[in-house]
C-alpha cells in the first residue's frame, strides 16, 4: 500500500470527519421522523377512539364554509354515516341560526353555542385555525350530542313544576284567606308555623286585605302546635303590617303550649288584641265596626244585628 503524504492524510482526515457529522445529523433527522410519526399515530388513535365511542362529531371547514372532516359517533343519532356531508356547504346546509356561530369563528371568535340540527341536539365549539401570519384559514368544531341530556332536564323540570304547583295547593289548603263577615278575613292556620310559611303568609294576606278592602283580619292559631322566636316576631309584624294598611289585625285561638312559648320567649302582645277563639273575634269585629258606624252617623246592616244578637 503506498504511502500518504501529509496533505493527503489531512485531507482524508477532514472527509472522514464530515462523514461522521452528516451521518449524526441524518441519524438524528430519523429518529425525529419516528418520534413524530410515533406522536401522529399515538394522537390518531386517540382521536379515532373518541370518535368512535363517544356521541361527538369533530368537523373543519374551511374559509368558504367548506366541510373538509365530519366524522364521529355522534351522527348515530341524526342517522347519518360519517363523511356525508363533506364537500357540501355549510352555510348551505344549516340556517343562520345555526351556522352563525361559525362565521363568528371564522372572525376570529372562539365560539360555545347549543343549537339543534338532524333532529338532534348538540353543544358546539368552534375553534378558529390561524397561519403563521394570525389568519384564520379554516374552522375545527367539535359537536356534542345533548340530546338526552336535555329530555332529562325537560323531565326534571316538568316534575319540579308539578312539586311547586302542588306544593302552592297544599299551602293554599292550609292557610286559606276567607272573607267570613264583610270587610273581615280570616286566616286559620294548622300545624307547625315556620319562619318560611309565615312570611309567606304575610304576603298572601296583605295582598288580601288590599284587594278585599278589609277592614279587621283574624289570625286564627286554633291548629298550631308551635311557634319559634323567629316565628313569634313574624306574627307581630304581620299585625302591625295590617295595621298601617288601614284595617285591624286580631290573633285568636292561642293555645296553652303556644301561649307559654311566647311568654318564655318575652314576646310582647300588648298592642294587639288577642281572643280566645274565631267567633269571639268575629264578635269583636262587628262590635267595632258597630261603634264606627254609629259614631260616624251611619245605620247598622241586618246582618251585623243578627250577628250581635245570635252572639
Amino acid at each position: 500500500m503506498a504511502n500518504q503524504g501529509p496533505g493527503e492524510q489531512g485531507a482524508s482526515s477532514d472527509a472522514a470527519a464530515v462523514d461522521d457529522v452528516g451521518g449524526d445529523r441524518a441519524g438524528g433527522e430519523a429518529d425525529e421522523r419516528t418520534r413524530l410519526m410515533a406522536r401522529c399515530r399515538d394522537l390518531e388513535e386517540m382521536l379515532r377512539a373518541i370518535l368512535d365511542n363517544l356521541p361527538i362529531v369533530a368537523w373543519r371547514v374551511d374559509q368558504e364554509g367548506t366541510i373538509l372532516f365530519h366524522d364521529g359517533r355522534g351522527m348515530e343519532g341524526a342517522e347519518s354515516p360519517p363523511g356525508e356531508f363533506v364537500g357540501k356547504n355549510a352555510f348551505d346546509l344549516y340556517p343562520d341560526e345555526i351556522s352563525a356561530p361559525v362565521r363568528q369563528a371564522l372572525g376570529g371568535k372562539l365560539v360555545h353555542a347549543q343549537v339543534e340540527a338532524h333532529g338532534v341536539c348538540w353543544e358546539n365549539w368552534e375553534i378558529p385555525v390561524r397561519n403563521a401570519q394570525g389568519d384564520v384559514t379554516s374552522v375545527i368544531g367539535l359537536s356534542l350530542d345533548t340530546t338526552e341530556a336535555r329530555r332529562v332536564e325537560r323531565e326534571l323540570r316538568d316534575q319540579l313544576d308539578v312539586v311547586s304547583r302542588q306544593r302552592q295547593v297544599i299551602q293554599d289548603l292550609s292557610t286559606p284567606i276567607l272573607q267570613i263577615w264583610d270587610g273581615v278575613l280570616a286566616l286559620p292556620m294548622i300545624g307547625v308555623i315556620d319562619s318560611m310559611r309565615t312570611a309567606e303568609v304575610m304576603d298572601s294576606l296583605l295582598a288580601a286585605v288590599v284587594r278585599d278592602r278589609a277592614r279587621f283580619a283574624l289570625l286564627d292559631l286554633t291548629g298550631v302546635e308551635a311557634v319559634d322566636t323567629k316565628t313569634a316576631s313574624y306574627l307581630i309584624d304581620l299585625v302591625r303590617a295590617i295595621r298601617l294598611l288601614g284595617a285591624e289585625g286580631v290573633i285568636t285561638g292561642i293555645r296553652p303550649s303556644v301561649a307559654q312559648t311566647i311568654v318564655l320567649l318575652g314576646v310582647e302582645l300588648n298592642e294587639i288584641t288577642t281572643l280566645g277563639n274565631l267567633r269571639a273575634g268575629l264578635r269583636h269585629c262587628i262590635v267595632q265596626m258597630r261603634r264606627q258606624e254609629l259614631e260616624a252617623g251611619k245605620p247598622h246592616t241586618k246582618g251585623s244585628e243578627k250577628a250581635s244578637g245570635s252572639s
